[in-house]
């Protein structure tokens, strides 16, 4: 199981497609019930780093 601290420090280093989580965190890659899950959290932290990012 990947915890959701595990798919941010993922999205933090670089990941910023559902492709490179799944490389750097093999979330999804069982029975992928989890996609939309991981698909939220990916949109919401690239919206706080582009936030940041502008500041």
């Amino acid at each position: 199981m990947v915890t959701e601290k595990e798919l941010v420090d993922a999205i933090r280093e670089g990941a910023h497609t559902l492709e490179e989580i799944r490389e750097k965190t093999r979330a999804t890659t069982g029975c992928g019930t989890c996609s939309i899950q991981v698909y939220h959290i990916l949109q919401r932290e690239l919206k706080n780093l582009s936030v940041r990012k502008n500041e």
